[in-house]
């Protein structure tokens, strides 16, 4: 009978440790997830040339492949953007220094790794914050912490806080846009104060 017992016990605490290994297993698997569900990578850019149509960065981001990248323009489909401005830049014009950007689905197997970037964000300040590209999940909401803003969850998962009072411009047209245009499906660039509240968004176009 104590035989029995004590076997009943054994397995019992063996379910207990096959439960928490599940656990552990389900969080790896959410942040793997997650990671992969990210495409914005950032560090510093190291070569630049018009003739190849290439910017040779430093990824020192954990998304994608860490360390040497080369990013190759397509005029059609990737922009690249004034960190100051949120204006288009050409490629003869890109500095050395600190970018972002959000990479497309496809990347060579080459050392170093190769892939077309959607969006390239250049010119960005030593002692700011770049802007970041956000897909909005849903229609904004108030926010429960802060009178006058709102809160914009983006389709990466990140959320923002927006000022009510927030500068807001078109990209590249003369549209007459407003906060309430930040629809789900909306595209956005997003500048963040030194609290990490939004002062200034750009829409794209749909």
């Amino acid at each position: 009978m104590k035989k029995k017992i004590v076997m009943l016990m054994l397995a019992a605490a063996l379910a207990a440790t096959a439960v928490a290994g599940c656990g552990k297993n389900n969080i790896s698997q959410e942040q793997t997830t997650e990671a992969e569900n990210s495409n914005r990578i950032y560090g510093v850019i190291t070569d630049v040339s018009a003739s190849e149509q290439t910017i040779t960065v430093d990824n020192q981001s954990e998304v994608s492949s860490t360390g040497e990248m080369i990013l190759t323009i397509d005029p059609s489909n990737t922009e690249i953007i004034d960190a100051q401005t949120g204006l288009p830049v050409e490629l003869s014009e890109v500095q050395n220094g600190s970018f972002e950007a959000y990479l497309g689905d496809a990347m060579t197997m080459s050392l170093p790794p190769q892939c077309t970037p959607d969006m390239v964000i250049v010119n960005i300040a030593e002692d700011e914050a770049a802007p970041q590209y956000a897909e909005v999940a849903k229609d904004p909401v108030d926010s429960t912490d802060l009178e006058n803003a709102i809160v914009l969850e983006a389709t990466d998962g990140r959320t923002y806080v927006i000022d009510k009072d927030a500068q807001v411009t078109p990209y590249l047209t003369r549209n007459i846009v407003k906060l309430q245009d930040l629809t789900a499906g909306t595209a956005c660039l997003l500048w963040e104060d030194e609290n990490e509240i939004v002062t200034k968004v750009m829409i794209f176009a749909e």
